[in-house]
């Protein structure tokens, strides 16, 4: 396969730019049981293209082998700044039917598509800000304040490259990511937090019922008062209602022994009135109702694995209604305002002070077996950011 520098630098539509972006592997490294191609071609294609239109650029790789690229467009000065962030990183290509970097343009329902993976998620729309990147540097577009470029890696993981952008002190007045939206203005989505816990029994042969504690059939009353607990979460009138599951449970070590340790693995979906001390007190306020009515129920303090806050921007914010009055004239049409499922690095940004919304291409197959993204749809999310570039930067 070419090298990612052999990738024509002159091209700046963001058809042709989603056709490269989409050739080229930049598989998540750690993401999935096989190892993908990680980010380092790709990241060098893009600082290449940056460097050929002379447009001031970065490289950020606080861990060997997974960069991020930043490409700034200075303004006058006296202007808003506004941040176009997409993640370059894509799920495996181990799924994928047919050829995953074909990135061939044919035909979805009656409609010009690209297909690929990472068509959809996210190359097109990356390809959608380069080119309106290219635009407004190659038009000489006034613009008081800057436009910061931004394509980081591991986003499909643990967000690593947002993360070292943030560390790095990259910020903006505003931030737009093309996740592919289906056209639809996304400014809120809810955040995840993983807790494991510990239920404990002891350990003795099978055979010997007044020595042994069964930490599975204990952590059994655990995932009853979890379950009532669910009817209780709360509510948030952009968001919705916060859930959790328990994806993991583990115990045991064989048959014929009374198991020690039964380990649950709970995700909280969350909303932005919930935090990780609101729900590490819920967890041990449970686990201690559980206690006072069952003698040998035993339990070690729950562990935070891994958080994720959750993002919500007010409709009445100027980059959501300046966003929204554009896509309405590039589409012709109203645009829905919404919150959506999925967990982005819109939260990361958000948090750290940069306020960011989401919209971008249309089309299907996120993660799955085919995945396409529609011509039409990458040509109308460029036109938003050339003129979103325009009003919200002067």
């Amino acid at each position: 396969m070419a090298q990612s520098h052999e990738f024509d630098l002159t091209v700046e539509d963001s058809v042709g730019l989603t056709q490269i972006l989409t050739r080229i592997d930049s598989s998540n490294v750690t993401l999935s049981t096989t190892p993908g191609a990680g980010e380092a071609r790709i990241a060098e294609y893009l600082i290449k293209w940056l460097e050929y239109r002379k447009i001031e650029t970065h490289k950020i790789e606080t861990v060997a082998g997974r960069p991020s690229v930043v490409g700034v467009l200075r303004g006058s000065g006296g202007g808003k700044s506004l941040m176009l962030n997409g993640h370059i990183d894509t799920v495996s290509l181990n799924s994928y039917e047919c050829e995953p970097l074909s990135g061939h343009l044919g035909q979805k329902n009656g409609r010009p598509a690209i297909f690929g993976r990472g068509a959809l998620d996210m190359k097109s729309g990356l390809a959608a800000e380069m080119a309106a990147l290219a635009y407004i540097k190659a038009n000489n577009v006034p613009i008081r304040g800057d436009v910061i470029f931004t394509a980081v890696s591991d986003e499909e993981d643990a967000s690593q490259g947002t993360q070292d952008l943030i560390a790095a002190g990259w910020r903006a007045d505003g931030c737009v990511i093309p996740e592919p939206t289906n056209r639809v203005l996304i400014t809120a989505h809810k955040g995840f937090v993983w807790f494991e816990i510990d239920i404990l029994g002891t350990a003795a042969h099978g055979s010997d019922p007044a020595s042994g504690v069964d930490s599975i059939l204990q952590a059994g009353w655990f995932l009853a008062a979890l379950e009532e607990y669910q009817s209780r979460l709360p509510s948030d009138d952009m968001i919705g209602r916060a859930s959790l599951h328990c994806s993991l449970i583990n115990g045991g070590e064989e048959p014929s022994s009374y198991p020690a340790k039964c380990t649950v693995t709970v995700e909280f979906r969350t909303i932005p009135v919930q935090t990780d001390e609101s729900l590490r007190s819920d967890l041990n306020n449970m686990l201690n109702e559980i206690a006072k009515v069952k003698p040998t129920f035993r339990f070690a303090e729950p562990r935070l694995t891994l958080s994720r806050p959750s993002h919500k921007l007010p409709v009445e914010h100027s980059l959501v209604q300046q966003t929204a009055e554009i896509a309405r004239e590039v589409y012709a049409t109203d645009v829905s305002i919404e919150s959506m499922a999925i967990w982005c690095d819109a939260a990361l940004l958000s948090a750290a002070g940069t306020p960011t919304i989401v919209i971008g291409p249309a089309g299907q197959g996120l993660h799955a077996k085919e995945e396409w993204v529609d011509v039409e749809s990458i040509r109308e999310t460029e036109q938003i950011f050339i003129r979103l570039i325009s009003k919200f930067c002067n």
